[in-house]
């Protein structure tokens, strides 16, 4: 019995692992196939509590692990890597207890409970009010495969995620049925190979997402082209802030713009917060960047806020996280605002309402919403903007395509996570925008990582010196962006595929209640 039990718990031990190995930086994306199939191994049989719990080992060492950094961060702690690890395994918990309360009340395989109700909780954990963190999802995990993500302007990460899990779910399947097979015959020469349906239709489809992606990127883009430059400053984030340094922040931008125009880029963009202070309002800053717009002959643009994320401050007015767009006559011919800010780190949520302890909020900042998803126009091109991890939120994203947005800006800062995994993260999770919704994405980074995404999710480049390193170098990168014509069916009708796996799972919750009631009990056995 112990044996048993330490065996079931190095199987979700095991799948965590996997788990952390398939995400970036480690990008051993081919693991995300396997990596549930020993935890599903482990749940066959088990009664619901005893799946729940193993579900849970999975999900607290695994996001234990995808959140390493947020030990980077000053201002935050082990409590608050302790607080997501607990808030987010529950996801996978309940999942390992309602694939195994559902089976054995409807005797349904594991290929047909898994994928819908996993792919129900990445859409409740991308989607639930200020607590939402669709953060590195399992479909996420394939992002350097532009074949596999073209089914999601269809589905959306999600139906990605959906497959990954049929495969896994296939291949716990076909190890738990041949299991029994070996101990019923007690012989292997006795036991004959059993190979179940879902292995097969999951082999199916995994090909024809292949195929249909092949088909799709084979075709290429030929549509019109803009030329845009971002230039990198690699300013050091103790250094951001101060106001002695100003006069040298902006003096490199101001080099590395006047370097930029050597390619005659239509568009040259700065990233997040780069101008430290609020160019808008702030005399002085808004005639240098003025000043440099005029001198280039070129559109800016340019990250500003009144003030840093992450560190104690007092609430002195509207402020708000925001990109402008100078024009080449030094003008200001727009503005995005910050739309989706961190909770605990630019605002407190339900401030007033929640006493959140000290440890929590001690380091928020005062940051109001914007509520405008502004479309630029920088000579026949429209375009539009997401600051930092804005990228990571499909429907958000996609407003900016379906009002004209010919491609898309994502300025950010991501000098306070030091060389972990989060600008690799971000930059796959941005893969997946661009495919959505069939439009490119040109990524500016204080310290990287910034690069160009075409239409397809491909990262067609990124700011590296020749020494390959690109966190925490400056420079400047410039590139073709195709500029689409339109959005996808993803784009129009968003979240199509996670809505029917919602209605699914109800379904199957619904058709499990009323065995209950209809007094047919449990299918299937559970073991000690």
């Amino acid at each position: 019995m112990a044996s048993r039990r330490a065996v079931d718990l190095g199987l979700a031990a095991l799948s965590a692992i996997l788990l952390v190995l398939s995400v970036p930086k480690f990008d051993l994306s081919h693991l995300a196939w396997v990596a549930l199939a020993p935890l599903l191994v482990a749940l066959d049989g088990k009664s619901v509590p005893r799946a729940c719990g193993l579900a849970f080992v999975t999900g607290i060492a695994f996001f234990a692990g995808l959140f390493y950094w947020i030990w980077a961060v000053p201002a935050y702690n082990v409590f608050d890597e302790l607080l997501l690890a607990t808030y987010l395994s529950p996801y996978i918990g309940l999942w390992g207890l309602a694939v195994n309360w559902i089976r054995k009340r409807t005797g349904l395989g594991i290929a047909l409970v898994a994928p819908p109700i996993w792919v129900t909780g990445e859409y409740v954990r991308s989607n639930l009010g200020f607590l939402s963190l669709p953060w590195m999802l399992l479909g996420h995990s394939q992002y350097s495969h532009p074949l596999l993500l073209q089914m999601t302007s269809v589905t959306g990460v999600y139906g990605l995620s959906f497959l990954i899990v049929l495969v896994n779910a296939a291949i716990a399947e076909t190890i738990c049925r041949n299991r029994h097979e070996l101990s019923i015959h007690r012989a292997i020469f006795r036991s004959r190979l059993v190979v179940p349906t879902s292995l097969c239709v999951s082999l199916i489809l995994v090909i024809g997402t292949a195929a249909y992606g092949f088909f799709v990127v084979s075709h290429g883009f030929h549509g019109e082209r803009v030329t845009v430059a971002v230039v990198q400053g690699n300013i050091p984030q103790d250094r951001k802030w101060e106001r002695s340094h100003v006069p040298t922040i902006l003096e490199r931008y101001a080099s590395l713009t006047r370097q930029a125009v050597g390619d005659a880029p239509s568009l040259i963009v700065w990233p997040e917060t780069a101008v430290p202070g609020d160019v808008q309002r702030h005399p002085q800053l808004r005639e240098y960047v003025s000043r440099l717009a005029i001198e280039t002959n070129t559109h800016l643009f340019v990250g500003s806020s009144e003030q840093a994320k992450f560190e104690d401050r007092k609430l002195t007015g509207k402020l708000y996280n925001s990109m402008f767009l100078f024009s080449p006559d030094g003008n200001i011919g727009g503005q995005y605002r910050k739309i989706a800010l961190i909770p605990f780190g630019e605002y407190e949520p339900l401030r007033g309402v929640v006493p959140w302890p000290k440890a929590i909020v001690g380091a928020v900042g005062h940051f109001l919403p914007g509520d405008r998803h502004t479309v630029f126009t920088v000579s026949r091109f429209s375009f539009g903007s997401v600051l930092c991890w804005e990228i990571i939120f499909p429907d958000l994203f996609r407003q900016f395509v379906k009002r004209g947005a010919g491609f898309m800006v994502n300025a950010t800062n991501e000098a306070w996570f030091n060389e972990t995994a989060v600008p690799y993260q971000l930059l796959a999770m941005s893969a997946f925008r661009a495919a959505e919704n069939r439009v490119s994405i040109v990524r500016a980074g204080n310290t990287g990582i910034s690069a160009f995404i075409d239409p397809f999710g491909r990262i067609t480049s990124r700011l590296r010196r020749p020494d390959h390193k690109e966190l925490f170098v400056e420079g400047v990168l410039t590139g073709s962006v195709p500029v689409s014509p339109g959005g996808t069916l993803y784009t129009e009708h968003g979240d199509l595929f996670a809505w029917s796996q919602i209605a699914l799972c109800a379904a199957m919750l619904l058709a499990s209640v009323l065995r209950i009631f209809l007094g047919r009990g449990s299918l299937i056995p559970a073991s000690p």
